[in-house]
């Protein structure tokens, strides 16, 4: 999803706001990273990162591709009721893109929640493997990175909604797929800008007339001021 989506998701929130709508926004509670096929797999929790990372071989190689980070993501669902009718994104900020080239995309799939930061790396793999095996067969929720924005965006209502039939958790992985290698470094919670759920109602019910013109003119122009905001940013990026 592009900056500019993101950005205007979070205006059409406010804007939803105005129409006795409530966004409800949860922080991760738990996040690590594990590393797969590397031949030292490995937990790595109380980082200020989350590496998703997929290392490719050169052409010459036979060796399988193997994953040095592969975050694990869990929300707490608490008293958080949610229905068809809400829409829920889950957000990560990245501190740093490493890629060859902008085709990457990061995967996402629902694992289970028997885990908790201090867990073993038998118990990831428990909860881990049966639904990694969902990315093999393409079912799955995909983010990329293709205009460079450092925000990556899931669309998590069903899941959320399955989750939520189950019990008070619901917990994610994301993989980085692609034809190079590729290191993302998405902000933890332990930094102070980690993961969040962001859950609102999808706005259904009409506005009055004279409240319709206001919302309209206010969205022009926080569209404009958003506009200018990624102008300036353009300007302000270095050459490559």
């Amino acid at each position: 999803m592009s900056r500019r989506g993101i950005i205007l998701m979070l205006l059409a929130m406010v804007l939803a706001g105005s129409g006795q709508c409530t966004a409800i926004e949860i922080a991760a509670s738990q996040d690590v990273y594990v590393s797969l096929g590397t031949g030292n797999e490995t937990v790595y929790h109380q980082s200020d990162t989350l590496l998703c990372a997929i290392t490719v071989p050169d052409a010459n190689n036979t060796t399988l591709n193997s994953y040095p980070g592969v975050p694990v993501i869990q929300f707490n669902l608490s008293g958080i009721n949610i229905t068809g009718d809400d829409v829920a994104i889950l957000v990560l900020k990245a501190a740093s893109v490493r890629q060859m080239d902008r085709s990457s995309i990061v995967a996402l799939v629902a694992i289970g929640s028997d885990w908790d930061e201090q867990s073993d790396l038998t118990t990831f793999l428990v909860n881990i493997l049966p639904a990694r095996n969902l990315i093999a067969k393409n079912d799955l929720t995909i983010s990329t990175n293709s205009d460079g924005d450092s925000i990556y965006a899931f669309d998590v209502s069903q899941k959320l909604i399955q989750a939520r039939g189950k019990g008070d958790k619901v917990s994610f992985l994301l993989e980085a797929i692609g034809n190079n290698t590729t290191e993302i470094d998405f902000l933890s919670r332990e930094s102070g800008q980690g993961p969040y759920l962001i859950i609102l109602p999808y706005p259904g019910q009409p506005l009055s007339e004279q409240t319709d013109h206001v919302v309209q003119a206010d969205h022009a122009v926080q569209t404009d001021q958003v506009d200018q905001i990624l102008a300036s940013e353009a300007a302000a990026k270095p050459s490559v």
